[in-house]
């Protein structure tokens, strides 16, 4: 006697063993499983679009992890070039362009005679300089200034003159009452036009003069100029200032 299964329809058969129903599992290929779900059965789409949040993720993660680290090297401050405060920029090169050929004279220092450019630098200090306080009288520059100048330059700026001009005279003693003195420092030297003529024996050169005034207890005036001297070649290697352009010039030395 066969058993009909409670809930069953009594006047409708029951399927044979194995056969494919709804209700079946077996049917269908053994017993039910849930279904794996992973990345192996992901379609391409789903991995890329994984691959972006990861690759999203690992450069969020770096960039917190350098933040106010220091990394970032703070701005230098800028570099500037130029006269010196208070100073008056003549026509000319601005100090910043200009070669550095030559150091700064120093009174007495020694001076190599076969480079132009310590001579020149050499020279128009001693001679663009001066005392009133202390200094015979306006063409006292020109004698100390006598050895590194060619003869007849120094002949043309009085070089041996008992006294001058009886107004440059004057001058002077109002100079000296005042209690005036000026002293010249060549900053820097550069072949006038950016030529380099050393080779033919003669060269021009343009200097970045700094001249400091003072008179009596006031404050120093500093002006700042630009005048080319011409130097010769002698014949025992030596260099001469065989002249000067002193255009530019502010506030040179009296009997110039």
């Amino acid at each position: 006697m066969s058993t009909i299964p409670r809930g069953a329809d009594p006047r409708r058969p029951a399927p044979p063993a194995g056969s494919a129903w709804p209700g079946n599992p077996a049917a269908r290929g053994g017993s039910a499983r849930p279904r794996a779900v992973g990345l192996a059965g992901s379609t391409p789409a789903v991995l890329l679009v994984l691959l972006l949040v990861l690759v999203a993720l690992l450069l969020g993660l770096s960039g917190c992890g350098s933040f106010g680290s220091g990394g970032i090297p703070a701005p230098k401050p800028a570099t500037t070039t130029g006269p010196p405060p208070g100073a008056s920029q003549a026509p000319g090169p601005p100090l910043a362009t200009a070669t550095a050929g030559a150091a700064p004279a120093v009174p007495g220092g020694p001076v190599d005679r076969d480079d132009p450019a310590a001579v020149a630098a050499d020279c128009f200090t001693r001679w663009q300089s001066f005392d009133a306080r202390t200094d015979s009288g306006p063409g006292a520059g020109v004698d100390r200034a006598h050895d590194c100048l060619t003869a007849d330059f120094a002949a043309t700026l009085g070089a041996g003159g008992t006294g001058g001009a009886d107004a440059d005279a004057q001058a002077w003693q109002d100079l000296r009452a005042a209690g005036v003195h000026s002293q010249i420092s060549v900053l820097a030297t550069t072949p006038l036009g950016g030529i380099d003529t050393t080779a033919t024996g003669r060269v021009v050169l343009q200097l970045n003069v700094r001249r400091q005034t003072v008179t009596g207890d006031q404050p120093a005036v500093v002006a700042v100029s630009t005048p080319a001297v011409t130097l010769l070649r002698q014949q025992d290697g030596t260099w001469l200032v065989a002249g000067a352009d002193l255009a530019s010039v502010a506030g040179a030395a009296p009997g110039r």
